[in-house]
């Protein structure tokens, strides 16, 4: 049904019991789509080998710098947005990645922050749009 978006994850329990899904709007549909394609690794969706980001290639490798990991993650995430959310028109990818301390008192965990802040326009309603969002990468720990 045209207009109508359905919240993700999918509840199947609802849906075995023959409840409806969950909707929600369509911004809330976009910002969903594209925090699945940023946190989708290529090649992991079987029937199309282009969804998703390269930033899980990225996720080990340690010897590049953070400004290198910024432009390396806007790009492949600019790229993907482009390619697959056709609601949106994207004008603008900011990344900015932190070291953040995920341990405990004697134990230390370092990981990366990235945090992604994109801005486009709603095809549909012409209206501006707006997505913040974070995650961890990197496997430094000690």
């Amino acid at each position: 049904m045209k207009g109508v978006y359905y919240n993700l994850p999918l509840d199947f329990e609802s849906l075995i019991e023959k409840k409806d899904a969950e909707k929600v709007t369509l911004e809330t549909s976009i910002r969903q789509h594209i925090f699945l394609l940023a946190t989708t690794a290529l090649g992991e969706c079987k029937f199309d080998e282009t969804y998703g980001t390269e930033i899980w290639e990225m996720d080990f490798d340690l010897m590049k710098s953070d400004n290198m990991l910024k432009e390396l993650i806007a790009e492949t995430l600019k790229t993907s947005v482009t390619r697959h959310e056709k609601r949106l028109t994207l004008e603008n990818v900011e990344v900015s990645i932190h070291d953040y301390n995920l341990g405990t008192f004697g134990k230390r965990k370092m990981k990366k922050k990235v945090t992604l802040a994109i801005k486009g326009l709603i095809l549909e309603t012409n209206r501006p749009f707006t997505f913040s969002n974070s995650f961890f990468v990197g496997p430094l720990s000690y």
